[in-house]
């Protein structure tokens, strides 16, 4: 139990540290900012599916998060070209140039919270402790 109780505490101590350089630096907070980064990182075939997955919410909320997003003018549905079901999500320009804003501010307070520690490493361990979730039969249930 300690180790669970600290590590939400971290998490959580760490997302509003961060949100609020975001904040403070004019960027998008770090729950756009996540969003941008998964977009981005599938793009030219992002989908709401991959926010969902990427960010672990349900459909629903990954369908109301592009809904925002659209509406902030951080990104444009265009209809899938083979799914008709589906739409593709692109960033605007605006939302290219938030989310290099957000990165930037981002990468500069982990980088000074996280001096001196072997980054490689902690996001390794992470990694792999995340990955046995992810295989666990409990994790399924």
């Amino acid at each position: 139990m300690d180790f669970f109780d600290a590590l939400i505490r971290y998490e959580t101590n760490l997302w509003n540290h961060v949100d609020r350089r975001l904040q403070t630096a004019g960027a998008p907070s770090l729950a756009v900012l996540s969003a941008l980064r998964v977009l981005k990182r599938y793009a030219p075939a992002s989908r709401v599916q991959e926010l969902r997955l990427e960010l672990r919410i349900t459909v629903g909320a990954a369908s109301k998060l592009a809904d925002r997003l659209e509406k902030e003018g951080l990104v444009q549905r265009q209809p899938h070209p083979s799914d008709r079901r589906s739409s593709l999500i692109a960033l605007t320009p605006t939302g290219e140039q938030a989310l290099t804003r957000g990165a930037r501010v981002l990468q500069d307070a982990l980088s000074e919270h996280l001096a001196g520690e072997d980054i490689g490493a902690l996001v390794s361990a992470v990694r792999r402790l995340d990955e046995r979730l992810a295989v666990s039969p409990a994790a399924a249930r």
